[in-house]
């Protein structure tokens, strides 16, 4: 096993145990930790030659807060029924908790440098966000530009935090064709998403799942090379 798949899996364990609570754990699912901007960071930190201790200790942070972040977001795909408003209450309860050991992470530490860091990278997310439900985009290169803000800034701010400007690229590609293989994921298996419904709109295709795929790939080909 490599240096980064044993980093990771030690990563994993650690965010695992930090967020476990009894009660939540009982009445939601588990948070889904993502491994490839997992991957992302010990490669980059691994690149400027930082300790094992500090490695896992940016991992966990960043990444519980990243499951924060999307714990909060899952609040609004609820319904109206009592059972979903009890789940509303739990996620939105769950999503606190996730934010308050991010803080208590790098706050312990002494990291308001990073955290003030991040909070920039939330306020450009959360833009983005509203943008990618609400605006009209005029071009693929604004849309994917909107994509790439939402997958990747927490990462890309934390690499201009460590002075690594010159990884952002590859951190921004990496993040983006992530995400675009879960959208062409999300076409096969016959769902939807606000992104996939600007993409066909800018195409074209809105109502042909093979064209929005072959799009997909053709971008993510580019981006690859």
């Amino acid at each position: 096993m490599s240096n980064v798949e044993q980093l990771k899996n030690e990563v994993k364990t650690q965010i695992l145990n930090a967020i476990k609570h009894p009660y939540l754990n009982k009445h939601l699912l588990p948070p889904t930790i993502d491994e490839v901007k997992v991957t992302i960071l010990i490669e980059l930190m691994n690149q400027h030659h930082f300790a094992k201790e500090k490695i896992i200790h940016y991992c966990k942070a960043l990444m519980i807060h990243q499951i924060a972040l999307d714990t909060h977001e899952l609040v609004s795909t609820y319904e109206g029924t009592p059972q979903d408003r009890e789940k509303k209450q739990l996620t939105v309860l769950e999503g606190d908790f996730y934010s308050g050991l991010y803080y208590e992470a790098l706050s312990s530490t002494g990291e308001i440098r990073l955290i003030k860091e991040l909070s920039y990278a939330v306020k450009e997310m959360n833009e983005q966000k509203i943008n990618l439900v609400h605006h009209k985009f005029t071009s693929l290169e604004e849309l994917l530009r909107c994509i790439t803000v939402i997958e990747s800034t927490i990462l890309v701010h934390f690499a201009k935090y460590i002075g690594s400007t010159e990884s952002i690229k590859k951190i921004e590609n990496n993040c983006l064709i992530t995400r675009l293989d879960q959208e062409s994921q999300h076409i096969k298996d016959g769902g939807d998403s606000d992104f996939i419904k600007h993409l066909g709109s800018l195409q074209g295709v809105q109502t042909n799942k093979n064209q929005l795929l072959d799009v997909i790939s053709k971008i993510i080909l580019q981006l690859q090379n």
